[in-house]
């Protein structure tokens, strides 16, 4: 009953529409023209009477016949305005029947149970897709895992390559730099060893160029302290007078100056035995004093000077 009473207020709607659709179609073919187009409609009067017949001259002139004056169009008569053509209203259907009322609740339960089929259908449907997308999703997730874990492994394990590489070459490069450095210090050892041999070598030979030319110096030292202790010698027997025996022999040191004087008394650092003679070389040496320096021989060399006097060699000059 409900439905039929939602039904009838649309029928009425579009009845009612359907009639002002044909009404304004009417009054639409009623206000167009005829096809005979806009131009007014002209009237032309005409006499009854037969034209009396004009005398015909000899030599006629044509006139110009009067053009009549145009009159003016009729106003169009305006459409007559059409009636409401009245609506008729729809019959008042009758009430349905009981089977009816039964069949129509028989056909919206089985429609409400197939919607209801229908919505489980659907729910299950999405449900599995949701499930299938969820698996495949979490597949796709374990996969993507799986793929990071293996690009970080072996993006570790290049980098524990790169890394071991780079140790490696460090450690190649310390080597190297390490045995470079050692042939460096070898080298250096080398050059150093050489230079110390050389400079041993030299300072032998330097030491050997000195301990001969201080050989040879004290040697000429010598022979000129030999000389010098002869020359005073020689003095000292021009000075010597008595005669004592011939075995007697004594040692004396004489300081003397730069200039060869004597520095102090002569001493005797080895007597003879005989007190007389050795007071008498004493003597001689003092009366042949001063002695001339003597030439190429450094004072340290004469400052002091010890001659073995002997009474044998002074007695024979």
């Amino acid at each position: 009953m409900k439905e039929r009473k939602r039904i009838w207020p649309l029928v009425l709607a579009i009845a009612l529409n359907g009639a002002i659709l044909v009404a304004l179609f009417w009054s639409f073919h009623m206000n167009v023209p005829s096809s005979t187009g806009d131009t007014p409609m002209q009237a032309q009067l005409s006499s009854g009477m037969p034209a009396v017949a004009a005398p015909t001259p000899q030599q006629p002139v044509p006139l110009a016949k009067p053009v009549p004056a145009p009159k003016p169009a009729p106003k169009p008569v305006p459409a007559p305005t059409p009636k409401p053509v009245p609506v008729p209203r729809p019959a008042t259907p009758p009430p349905p029947s009981a089977a009816q009322i039964a069949a129509k609740k028989v056909a919206q339960e089985k429609a409400a149970e197939q919607k209801t089929a229908q919505i489980t259908a659907e729910k299950q449907a999405a449900e599995k897709r949701a499930e299938e997308l969820a698996a495949r999703a979490a597949h796709e997730k374990a996969a993507q895992r799986t793929a990071d874990k293996a690009a970080a492994e072996k993006a570790a394990a290049q980098k524990a390559a790169t890394q071991k590489a780079a140790a490696a070459q460090r450690a190649a490069e310390l080597k190297r730099q390490l045995a470079r450095q050692q042939a460096k210090a070898a080298e250096a050892a080398r050059a150093k060893a050489l230079q110390q041999q050389i400079a041993a070598k030299a300072k032998l030979q330097a030491e050997a160029n000195m301990a001969a030319a201080l050989a040879k110096q004290a040697a000429e030292n010598q022979r000129l302290s030999a000389i010098f202790g002869n020359e005073i010698a020689e003095r000292v027997k021009r000075r010597w007078q008595p005669v004592f025996a011939p075995n007697l022999h004594c040692r004396v040191s004489i300081e003397l100056s730069p200039q060869g004087q004597l520095e102090g008394q002569p001493t005797v650092t080895q007597s003879s035995g005989n007190a007389q003679f050795d007071s008498a070389v004493i003597a001689a040496i003092e009366a042949a004093a001063p002695f001339p320096p003597p030439i190429g021989l450094s004072y340290s060399e004469f400052k002091v000077v010890n001659i073995v006097f002997s009474a044998k060699e002074l007695s024979n000059g």
